[in-house]
């Protein structure tokens, strides 16, 4: 999703406590033992809430003298702990323009079901409080059939009420691990892009559907990038949501395979470049054929963290290097202009 350029996120100390929920679809409880720190992974499955940060006043007055001409947000916060009409005051007082928040839906009883926690219906009556103040609030709903999903023209209709600024609307994912909900049908996925685009016309409030619905419906969330035709061949690797932007790119272009990669370690529905793992990325170039010597193979930087480490465990040094031991001279690209400057230079031997 498009957010304006000056925006400046506020991210929690190290001394932010847990977010006292358990959601339904909590991706912690979704991690395949082979992604955990403790098993040589690099996903951290600690849980915290930035607004359970005794810090949070503090960093957000030190970002405000440092940048006054920035939008600060506060995110990863579920609004169920440390915040109370006082803490909105002072998160004003402090300097904040916006927060964030996981709401999922206005209906009492469903929040404190969908989120395993009976204090989570709290933070409803609390909504107006914000908009008192002058913080805007973008409230993120995750649709969960069974749970919220039928609710979101209600909760639509009551945060326009309640002064939010934007609503977002994401499908709700996991892994094969996932348990006690399940992922949205095809009927219900163009149910919640159709719903959250007739709302956003109906209600002076902002409804947008995240483009991850798009991608799951198998549809270009983007415009197709302008590849050129490059000297050598070239194999871009992405996830399976990205397939339907790049597969009209490169349908023209003789020298350019275009390698989708099945995310078969969280399985489920997880089909984002940013969450591939070493491990299905090497099944896929072990089994792809080249053409040539030494092809150059274009990694999405966004499967690295930004300590440099795969959500396996692997280091961009280890991957980089077991692929050139496979004849590959690869490169990592974060952007499709990324990728379009490659395809475009020289042939790099």
């Amino acid at each position: 999703m498009e957010e304006p350029e000056n925006l400046a996120v506020v991210p929690p100390s190290c001394e932010a406590g847990p977010c006292g929920n358990s959601c339904v679809f909590c991706y912690i409880r979704q991690n395949p033992p082979e992604v955990l720190r403790e098993h040589g992974g690099n996903v951290d499955t600690t849980r915290h809430d930035t607004l359970n940060d005794p810090h949070l006043e503090e960093r957000v007055e030190r970002a405000r003298d440092r940048y006054p001409d920035l939008r600060l947000r506060i995110v990863d916060t579920a609004g169920n702990v440390g915040i109370d009409e006082g803490r909105v005051e002072s998160l004003a007082a402090a300097g904040i323009d916006e927060v964030q928040i996981s709401l999922h839906t206005t209906v009492p009883e469903t929040r404190k079901k969908l989120m395993g926690n009976p204090n989570a219906d709290e933070l409803l009556e609390l909504l107006p409080k914000f908009e008192d103040v002058g913080i805007d609030v973008i409230a993120d709903l995750v649709l969960t059939p069974g749970y919220n999903l039928r609710e979101l023209p209600r909760t639509c209709e009551d945060l326009e009420t309640m002064g939010a600024r934007q609503v977002r609307v994401f499908p709700v994912g996991g892994t094969d691990l996932a348990r006690g909900f399940r992922f949205p049908t095809r009927r219900e996925l163009e149910w919640m892009r159709e719903t959250s685009r007739r709302l956003d016309c109906e209600l002076n409030i902002e409804v947008i559907p995240s483009p991850t619905i798009d991608a799951l419906l198998g549809e270009p969330a983007f415009d197709p990038p302008d590849l050129p035709e490059p000297d050598f061949e070239a194999v871009i690797v992405v996830g399976e949501l990205a397939a339907p932007i790049f597969e009209p790119a490169v349908r023209e272009l003789e020298n350019v395979e275009l390698l989708v990669v099945k995310n078969r370690v969280f399985g489920g529905v997880i089909g984002a470049s940013s969450l591939l793992t070493a491990k299905d990325v090497l099944r896929e170039i072990e089994r792809y054929e080249p053409r040539t010597e030494f092809p150059v193979l274009i990694l999405p930087d966004a499967m690295f963290s930004p300590d440099g480490r795969t959500l396996d465990g692997w280091s961009r040094e280890e991957l980089v290097g077991k692929l050139a031991a496979l004849g590959y001279t690869v490169v990592t690209c974060r952007k499709p202009e990324e990728v379009a400057k490659v395809l475009a230079s020289p042939s790099p031997w």
